[in-house]
Order: structure tokens, then sequence, then C-alpha cells
């Protein structure tokens, strides 16, 4: 079995998810991990799947969608414990007047700090801002993240808040 990573990329149209998923299926392919959105009319979606196929076979599989005008590609990928924390997690969220270097400053301060980013989201609504990021700290950094943040917010001209995340219950 091989673990695959797949990204597709393109104009967003009604059932690319599902003609993906129906490619993927049809090789043995079991969806492990994934992700996906619509970004400014776009689609983009990522996952890691198993497969009995290869990364050759499955970008071969998924020609007709790049024939219909998107971007998909596969990679293979090492399997590693991706169950396991790096961290306590936390949840970030950022808003406020759009402006130039807010994701590159906010996320400088937590991986000066040894924070990993699990999932970032931004949005841009108007000239209002929003990034919302689950972040794996490692134990002992939040005061000082906190108060990093603090400082490079009212540099921003934004509003910043870390607080505990909640454990997803499945």
């Amino acid at each position: 079995m091989s673990e695959l990573a797949v990204t597709v990329i393109g104009r967003d149209r009604p059932g690319i998810v599902a003609d993906v998923a129906e490619i993927l299926a049809g090789l043995g392919a079991n969806l492990t991990d994934s992700t996906m959105t619509r970004l400014r009319g776009h689609f983009a979606m990522t996952l890691i799947c198993t497969s009995p196929a290869g990364a050759s076979e499955v970008e071969a599989a998924l020609a007709p969608l790049v024939e219909g005008g998107l971007v998909a590609t596969v990679r293979p990928v090492q399997p590693d414990d991706a169950g396991a924390p790096t961290g306590t997690p936390y949840l970030l969220t950022v808003h406020g007047a759009d402006r130039l270097g807010i994701v590159a400053a906010v996320t400088r301060v937590l991986a000066d700090a040894g924070g990993n980013i699990t999932d970032l989201t931004t949005r841009l609504s108007g000239k209002l801002y929003l990034l919302v990021a689950e972040v794996d700290m490692p134990a002992g950094t939040v005061d000082a993240v906190t108060a990093r943040l603090t400082e490079v917010a009212d540099g921003l001209g934004v509003g910043v808040t870390l607080r505990p995340n909640e454990s997803d219950l499945l």
C-alpha cells in the first residue's frame, strides 16, 4: 500500500469532490485525511490516501480532470504518527483591517516559540481580514507568545486572541 498526497486546484464547479473521490475509490484508495475549500471562485483540495496504486497510476487516473481545466498532482508521502500531538492545542484568531504582513508576522511569533500550525484559514470580507488557526504550543510558552502576539497585533492594528482549543469529540 502506498500513502499518497493528492492536490487538486482550479476554477470551482459542482462535482469536483465527487469526481476525485470516485476516481480514487475506483483505484481502491482509502481517503484518510482531507481538506477542501473554495477561494474566490477557485477550488483547492489536498488529501492523503492509502492506495494499492502508485503515484503515477493515480495521477494518470486523474487525467480527465486535468483535461477539464483542473491541476492535479500526486506524490508519495512517508507515513508518520500524525495522531500524536506535538503540544497543547490552542485556537488563534486575528481580525481587523486588511493589511500587508498579518500572516507573516503572526505566524513568525508562533514559529519562533516552537508552535506548530495544524490548520489555518483566512478570509477577506470587504476590508475586514480574519485569520483562524489551530496551533499546538509547547508547554510553558503560551504566556510569552500571548504577550508577543499582543505586541505584533498592536503594531498591525488588529485584534488577536489565543485560547485553549477544546478537544474534538468523535
